[in-house]
């Protein structure tokens, strides 16, 4: 079987549970991002941003999902779950920057690997596709822009959460892009459920980019006042940009006492410390427990709902629960 044979396989395996297969173009050498086949004409030759940069690209693969590589891209995927998802990510070649406007060029990478799909901003639930842009400076210097819109196939109400992951590095794109299910449901790239993406972000770098250290950058972009909040808790953090943090944590517990009674009992804590990055990494240190450090990872972006039009800083702080030992990431705004 040839390496087109076995992707075009691939695809059809994973499409069987999520979008129909595309039928191949008759003329030109059709290549393979993320789900979508497209077409590149005859003729086509790798350059200095071609099919030899994917070798550029340096990431952990999630746990339990398989890595494939073939001559024009890398492919992860994810196990089939209970609800029958499969979740793809496509490690696409690198590719010339269009210009000093990321987001455009994010834009016109994302109509591209999906341009065989129409639009679709319902799930097949019946309910709103939450679409979002994403706008972020990661750990080590680079830039990028992450676009999700649902797609499906025309004339099909089989639609999927498609996004776009496009870094600027210097004159050239890194492009990842990928489909799920929406969040609310998926398995694999969930908001209530497991979600992939944070770890994969965090362990993503590329080979022969260097850039200035950005812990000075980083500490005023986080510099304010974060809040999250969820109906039986809620956490602030303060950070500044001198390295100090202070945090308050309320959470609520309701306990059935009667038939017509409950007991809601409120615990709070408070601390103050001293925080340290090195890249997307942090360590948190509290003034009262200075032989207990806390690591974890962040993330601050900007969110768009509206295509641009508006925007909301968005704080992400990943960290491993020291009860059963799995990732809990929370998110916060900033007030």
């Amino acid at each position: 079987m040839t390496t087109r044979d076995r992707r075009h396989a691939l695809c059809f395996t994973w499409l069987l549970l999520a979008i129909p297969v595309i039928a191949l173009a008759q003329n030109g050498r059709s290549m393979q991002l993320g789900p979508i086949v497209v077409t590149v004409p005859q003729g086509w030759q790798p350059n200095a941003t071609g099919l030899a940069t994917l070798s550029e690209y340096v990431f952990a693969v999630p746990p339990t999902w398989t890595a494939t590589s073939y001559s024009d891209g890398i492919v992860l995927m994810s196990p089939a779950s209970v609800t029958n998802e499969r979740c793809v990510v496509t490690i696409s070649p690198m590719r010339p920057s269009g210009g000093a406007n990321l987001l455009a060029d994010a834009d016109n990478i994302f109509q591209d690997v999906y341009r065989a799909y129409q639009p679709s901003n319902m799930t097949t639930r019946g309910t709103p596709m939450p679409a979002s842009i994403v706008h972020g400076v990661s750990g080590q210097g680079w830039e990028y822009v992450i676009i999700r819109r649902g797609v499906a196939p025309r004339g099909s109400p089989e639609s999927r959460l498609g996004f776009v992951f496009v870094a600027k590095l210097n004159n050239r794109l890194a492009v990842i892009s990928g489909v799920s299910k929406d969040p609310l449901v998926s398995t694999c790239m969930g908001e209530l459920a497991h979600n992939a993406w944070p770890r994969f972000f965090y362990s993503l770098s590329f080979k022969n980019w260097t850039a200035p250290d950005q812990t000075e950058a980083m500490r005023k972009r986080l510099a304010g006042v974060w809040t999250s909040a969820t109906g039986v808790a809620a956490d602030q953090i303060t950070i500044a940009g001198n390295g100090r943090f202070a945090n308050a944590a309320a959470r609520q517990q309701y306990s059935q006492i009667s038939s017509t009674q409950a007991l809601v009992t409120t615990t709070a804590a408070f601390g103050n410390g001293t925080y340290t990055l090195r890249g997307n990494a942090i360590t948190m240190v509290q003034d009262d427990r200075k032989n207990q450090p806390e690591t974890g990872f962040i993330r601050m972006e900007e969110e768009s709902k509206d295509e641009g039009r508006t925007w909301a800083p968005i704080l992400y702080l990943l960290r491993v629960s020291a009860v059963n030992g799995e990732d809990y990431e929370v998110r916060y705004l900033r007030r």
